[in-house]
Formats: structure tokens, sequence, C-alpha cells
């Protein structure tokens, strides 16, 4: 999927800074579940919000697909 079909399915932008081995601890789980570092961060983001009590839109995977 190139830079653009991606920004057009998550428009919004974070940037956050971490303690050090933090990037490499999220690279070396995103493997494992063999995804992208961005999706395996998206999905625990969720489901921590989930888990505070926060109420999200669903996802549109329909989109997400489309643009794939």
């Amino acid at each position: 999927m190139q830079a653009a079909a991606r920004s057009m399915t998550f428009p919004e932008f974070m940037r956050f800074r971490t303690e050090r081995g933090v990037a490499d601890a999220v690279l070396e789980a995103a493997r494992k579940r063999r995804t992208s570092t961005s999706e395996y961060l998206r999905s625990a983001l969720r489901a921590q919000l989930f888990a505070d009590g926060i109420a999200l839109p669903p996802l549109d995977t329909s989109a997400h697909r489309e643009a794939a």
C-alpha cells in the first residue's frame, strides 16, 4: 500500500517520546504478530482505550481493505 493510501485510511498522525528500548520492543512484537509496527500500535492503543472505558468509533475495515 502506498503512503498516500495509508494517509487516506488513517488521516490523523501521532508522535511521542518514550524510554530507550521501547521502539525495538514494539518492532519485535509486531514481527512476532507478522504485522506492521503501526498496526501493532493502533491495535494496542485501541485495546487499552477500550479497557479504560473510552468509547471509540468502530474501525472502517472495508475502507482499509479497499485501500490495500
